[in-house]
Parts: C-alpha cells; structure tokens; sequence
C-alpha cells in the first residue's frame, strides 16, 4: 500500500507501529481501516455506477458448492443471529496452494450493493484469510480442496438482508475468482403458500402458479406497495426469477399474492442425471469410459429432446448434484476428474436459440462455459466438462437471441406434475432504511406438503 508522505512519516520508531500527524498507529489498526475503505470504495453505488452484482466463477475454480453447513444439498440461507452456518467449498486443480482471502458485501433487494458501510453490516474484520485446504491424494489429477464455514469468531453479518461472497487471492478484491450469493433472514412475517397448476391452451405445456399470502401481526408496515418487494426462485435458478412483486391488496395484518399470471414459472419437466462414481462399471446412463492420459473421459449416453412426450415421474435434485466415489474412503480428496461428454440429438440447429448445459454443474449460469455447440456431423449439440465423480442432475435450456430468460419447454417439454422447489423472499424497506431488510424466506415444494 502507498502512503501519503504529508500524512504518514516512517522514522524511526517501535516495530509495528508507523507516525502519522496523530500519533503513532499500529499497521494492524490502518490495514484494518484501508481494508474498510478499499471494500467500500469498491463496491458502494455512490462511488460508481449503480450496477447488480452478479455471481461469477473463475474457469480455474472447480466444483463450487455452497449450502447450509452439514445440509449440502440446500440453498444458502440462514437466520440471523443464529448458530446457523454456510460452508463454501471447491477445488482448484494442481498442487500448489494460493493466498485466498474472503469478504462479504451486502446488497440491496436487486442486488445492487447497499449504500453501508462495511462496519454497518460485518461483525469482525472485514477480510479474512481461507486457512482450510487440502491436497489431493489417489487421483489421476491433482487438485487443492478449500473450505470455508462462516459466520465465525473472524466475520459474521450485522444485518438481515441479500449478500455477496467475494473470495479473491493476494488481497485483489478488484479481481475477485468467485462471486456467490447468500441471503440473511430475520423471520418478522409468516408466507402461507399455495402452488396451483394451470393448463394453457391445448398444449402439453403446463405452467405453476405460486400463490401466497403474508401475515405480519405485531411487524408494522405503513405501505406495503412501497416497503414490500418479494422475489420467487426456482431450484435457484436466477435467470427465470421473479422479482419485485407487490401485494395485489392488503389489509392490516395481510398482504395477498394471489395473482393469476404474475407468479406464474414453467413447471418443467424432472431432471436429467448422470452417475459417474465409477470409472470401472458403467451406469445406464454412461455409453463408453476410457482413459487418455491424464484423464478419464466419460461418453453420455444420448440425449434427446423431450418435447413432444408424456409425463414420467423420477426422482431428482431439481438440479444439484453430490459428490461421491465408489470404493473410497475420503471423498472430497479421493474423487476423481473426469472428462464428460454430452450430446443432444437434433435434425437441424435450432434457428435464433441457443443451446445450454444446465444445472448446478455448470452453476446455473448462461455463458460460454455451459453454451453447446452444434455438430453438422452427428447432427447434435456437443458439450464437455470437467466435472468431478458423483451423481449429477442436468437439463437442456434454450435461449432465443436478445432474451435474458431461457426456456424449458422446447427441449424439456413442461408439465404441471414436476416436482420443483420455489424460494420466497419477502423484503423489507421504509422510508428510514439504507437498505432492504430479507424478512421472510420460505422454501416449498410443488409436490411435497412437509
């Protein structure tokens, strides 16, 4: 770090200490304050543009999961002031290890970073270090395995609210290598759902409606078309999200989203899956499995599209995936990476559409590392990835040109009878606040009545 000779003067004085126009301060003391400024200076909307932020994930990180700590198959959400925990793990291949740091950065309802301070949401120091990794060890490749639980005794959140992970390595926050987003709840209202599945038309596709109703007895709100927004996710998906909703009429204690076309998402249809736990027995879903020196390269048995067909009930994910390997003790450092390679059959490319692996696998985003590409020669779309063993769920999405929002029925077909998990998100903010408050966060299931 530079420092401003008018202001700071090195003489000779007590280790750890430096002179400035004030006295002596300690070097911990002023990292910790320009550690404040930098984040504030980076990410506050009144220093630059108002922009959301969005997730992101560097091409060298590699399994990225990030959950409830001892719940890994579930969405990043705890209560606050809470002995909940998230835990963030992933692999980076090779066997040297890199100086990662971490902060968070709380964000408004649309996730547009708030206009806080650090010391305004985090408890604790505003950066810290990622102490926990391990190297690989009975793999064919090498890779370094992090984790991360937190809040902890070094950083936890102030405040209820959106927020974003940023991990980034050598103090470099201006060039973070993963963005992810969590939420904070503080539980002020009940979200009574309702899920209705509706038909339009004469087609096969079907569409599910997600009927609410929020009660607030004892949480005051003066105007809920002004303090309420509501934000509805599917299978945390974030493309497909449904944002801003406001009540369609209110009482005292009651706010009704009971709409007939605002709430309403592609049903979809059950996911796809792959099981790759074995490089020596084929599942029935793995066509062909060799190894070409350094990796094992897994060939899917063909995919094709779903639309037109009938409704089929399987057990899913809804997107997600685990880790495992078969005949292994320690699987996060004995699992294997392989090479998959998927394929979907069409006739002919489909015109202004294009074509994504999606799921968790490719971390739910809409880019170049999910796009796939299509072969005249084979006439299919081809895409591989570097995933590690485990049981994978995955779907086919199809995005037209110009669109943000990517389609299930034209590859997956659609059906009111899918099984999809929905997040509720109700915030909060009046005409006092800084920032939005997450006061209320249900997840429910279109099938399940737990």
């Amino acid at each position: 770090m530079s420092t401003n000779n008018s202001y700071i003067k090195v003489l000779n004085i007590p280790k750890g200490l430096i002179m400035s126009n004030y006295g002596y301060i300690s070097l911990k003391a002023l990292r910790l304050f320009c550690s404040f400024f930098a984040i504030f200076n980076f990410v506050n909307p009144s220093l630059s543009a108002q922009t959301a932020l969005n997730e992101y994930i560097s091409p060298a990180i590699k399994t990225l999961q990030f959950h409830r700590s001892n719940w890994p198959l579930s969405y990043p959400v705890i209560r606050l002031n809470s002995e909940q925990q998230l835990t963030l793990s992933f692999d980076e291949l090779g066997s040297s290890t890199k100086n990662y740091q971490y902060t968070i950065v709380h964000c408004d309802a649309d996730w547009i970073p708030s206009r806080l301070m650090p010391t305004d949401y985090i408890s604790g120091n505003p950066i810290n270090p990622i102490l926990d990794y391990s190297y690989s060890f009975n793999t064919t490749i090498d890779y370094v395995h992090y984790s991360l639980s937190f809040p902890n005794q070094s950083i936890s959140p102030l405040i209820s609210g959106n927020y974003m992970l940023l991990v980034f390595e050598g103090f470099d926050y201006e060039k973070p290598v993963l963005r992810k987003k969590f939420m904070v709840n503080e539980p002020m209202v009940t979200i009574i759902p309702y899920i209705r599945n509706r038909m339009h038309g004469l087609t096969t596709a079907s569409m599910q409606e997600i009927n609410f109703e929020i009660q607030h007895e004892g949480f005051s709100i003066s105007n809920p078309n002004e303090e309420i927004s509501v934000s509805i996710l599917q299978n945390g998906r974030t493309d497909n999200a449904i944002t801003g909703l406001k009540p369609r009429f209110f009482t005292a204690d009651l706010m009704d989203f009971n709409f007939t076309r605002e709430t309403e998402m592609e049903g979809g249809n059950e996911f796809r899956y792959i099981d790759i736990r074995s490089t020596r027995f084929f599942s029935d879903r793995v066509e062909d499995i060799q190894y070409v020196d350094p990796y094992f390269h897994i060939t899917v048995v063909p995919d094709y599209s779903r639309n037109p067909s009938s409704y089929q009930y399987r057990q899913d994910l809804n997107g997600r995936y685990y880790i495992e390997v078969d005949d292994k003790d320690n699987i996060e450092l004995e699992a294997d990476y392989l090479f998959v390679h998927f394929r979907l059959y069409s006739e002919k490319p489909l015109l202004s559409k294009k074509i994504f692996l999606n799921g968790a696998l490719t971390d739910w985003q809409l880019n170049k590392s999910s796009e796939m590409s299509y072969d005249p020669s084979i006439n299919a779309y081809r895409k591989s990835l570097l995933l590690k063993q485990g049981y994978y769920n995955y779907q086919f999405l199809a995005l037209e040109q110009g669109e943000s929002s990517a389609e299930l029925f034209p590859l997956e077909n659609s059906f009111h009878e899918t099984e999809n998990d929905y997040l509720i998100l109700v915030y909060y903010k009046n005409l006092t606040d800084r920032s939005h408050r997450l006061i209320g966060a249900e997840l429910i299931n279109s099938v399940r009545r737990d």
